[in-house]
């Protein structure tokens, strides 16, 4: 490291590369989504998409009234790039929708699952 430079951040899991390490050991990609799942209304994004069977942005700003259009379109563009939200666009529409992936739906089952144990 040279002088100047910020120190290296090591993952919690201390790893120091992520890949390297043993999948039971290294925690880099939960470090990942859960950086996606913190921003402000990614899991309100989810859950609204989930409402719909493919959701337009329209339904979705409509469910977060107080959520400003960049904010929204922020947060989808991280949840696609997460593979938790997929965009549809076809020719003929000329607007866009967007659907849970596998990874999306699974993400929102375990989080209700988990809330539903905490409320016990």
């Amino acid at each position: 490291m040279s002088a100047g430079q910020p120190p290296l951040e090591i993952p919690p899991c201390g790893c120091g590369s992520p890949g390297t390490a043993l999948p039971s050991t290294c925690y880099c990609s939960v470090e990942d989504l859960l950086r996606v799942i913190r921003r402000r209304y990614s899991l309100a994004v989810l859950n609204a998409i989930s409402q719909h069977q493919l959701a337009r942005y329209r339904d979705v700003a409509a469910r977060l009234p107080h959520a400003s259009s960049s904010t929204l379109s922020e947060t989808l563009g991280a949840l696609e790039a997460a593979q938790l939200v997929v965009r549809h666009t076809a020719e003929s529409v000329p607007t866009a929708t967007y659907a849970l992936t596998p990874a999306g739906e699974k993400l929102l089952s375990r989080l209700r699952r988990l809330l539903d144990e905490l409320d016990q």
